[in-house]
């Protein structure tokens, strides 16, 4: 991508983002809501026996990769809006999400942002996802550098007490239900993570070279119509897509031509 279509689609990018942002992020908070909501009610049902091991472990897949929409709307202070009064709402939420698929919001924030300002080059925090599928031994690493990476990016006594209680909250359930719930909740988080690692990150950055955008696959997303609809028509984005500077429809727009 030349520096002129750069600068064109940074300016178009700018014009669209601010007709769909700015305002309070209301389907957001009923999302994070309805998160908290049915992870409980499924923690429950399957702590009383209503519930298959098996069926619980689906369920909390869907629910721990749906937490990190939220999570990330709240990274990027794009919650609460405009309004500075209702910027608690963007901590709010990323503190409650964090607990659910165990990122803590204080230390991703930080990692983030550091991803979008190095998106794909060597400095990228994010950059060792590329080696996820390669081979086993490659797929193990990974997985082991990005937990390292999200708990340990900002190590304070924020981060510290997100990482407690993300784990003593399972450490409790498991004294309270039994041992079978242990490969439950890690199956549950595991799964959720991976998802969430494999669709919104992984997908959208191949083949990882330095480019941000003309060299990435972010159009082979658009193949696939469920995320055509996860990435484009989540009415709760501030119109900016995941891990590029630039929305979506204008991106395919440039890619059709």
């Amino acid at each position: 991508m030349n520096n002129d279509l750069d600068k064109k689609l940074n300016r178009e990018a700018l014009v669209i983002s601010k007709e769909h942002s700015g305002h309070v992020a209301i389907p957001t908070i009923v999302l994070s809501l309805l998160v908290v909501l049915i992870y409980s009610t499924v923690l429950f049902l399957f702590a009383t026996k209503h519930l298959s091991p098996l069926l619980t472990v689906f369920f909390l897949i869907g629910i721990t990769f749906a937490s990190y929409i939220p999570l990330h709307e709240a990274v990027h202070g794009n919650i609460g809006g405009n309004n500075s009064k209702l910027k608690w709402l963007d901590r709010l939420i990323g503190y409650l999400m964090a607990p659910i698929i165990a990122i803590p919001f204080t230390s991703h924030q930080k990692e983030h942002f550091s991803h979008h300002k190095n998106t794909n080059k060597d400095d990228d925090p994010d950059v060792h996802i590329q080696n996820l599928f390669r081979s086993p031994k490659d797929f193990y690493k990974s997985t082991i550098q990005v937990i390292k990476t999200q708990n340990t990016f900002v190590m304070n006594n924020y981060t510290k007490a997100e990482i407690i209680l993300s784990v003593g909250w399972r450490v409790s359930f498991v004294f309270f239900t039994g041992l079978i719930s242990i490969p439950v909740l890690f199956f549950g988080w595991f799964g959720g993570a991976f998802l969430t690692i494999y669709l919104l990150s992984y997908l959208p950055h191949k083949p990882y070279k330095n480019q941000r955008d003309g060299e990435t696959q972010i159009y082979s997303c658009f193949q696939f119509n469920g995320l055509k609809i996860l990435y484009s028509n989540k009415i709760y984005m501030r119109f900016i897509i995941y891990f590029q500077e630039y929305p979506f429809i204008i991106t395919e727009k440039y890619l059709k031509k």
